[in-house]
């Protein structure tokens, strides 16, 4: 199994998941809250999950060894976005609630990449 998280075709193909989730994260961190469908759950766990799967897919793309930078990539890119909403005129505000939730999820996501390489 390890052997298919290191192939170019997996690491190209989270690649682009990557940057798919990231569009989608961009979005829904910079749409007004009104326009945001209605999802139940706490707001911590949609950020949690959000960005453990963005740091599964960056972890997967950056390949082996690499870990470290796509965790770092991972809560970079949370902390931007929420730069972003604090800029944004959305009615949207920054959280450093928000960017920890991001920040664990990172990590978890980061971890299953590392556990899913040694199976």
């Amino acid at each position: 199994m390890a052997r298919i998280f290191r192939s170019a075709a997996t690491r190209r193909l989270t690649g682009f998941a990557a940057i798919a989730l990231m569009l989608a994260i961009a979005i829904l961190s910079l749409l007004p809250a009104g326009d945001l469908p209605p999802v139940e759950g706490s707001d911590k766990l949609k950020h949690f999950i959000a960005y453990s799967t963005l740091g599964l897919a960056f972890a997967i793309w950056a390949g082996p060894g690499r870990a470290l930078r796509a965790f770092v990539l991972t809560i970079g890119y949370g902390a931007l976005m929420e730069i972003a909403q604090a800029l944004a005129p959305t009615g949207r505000e920054a959280s450093f609630l928000d960017e920890g939730a991001n920040a664990l999820g990172a990590g978890l996501g980061t971890l299953v990449a590392l556990a899913l390489r040694r199976l």
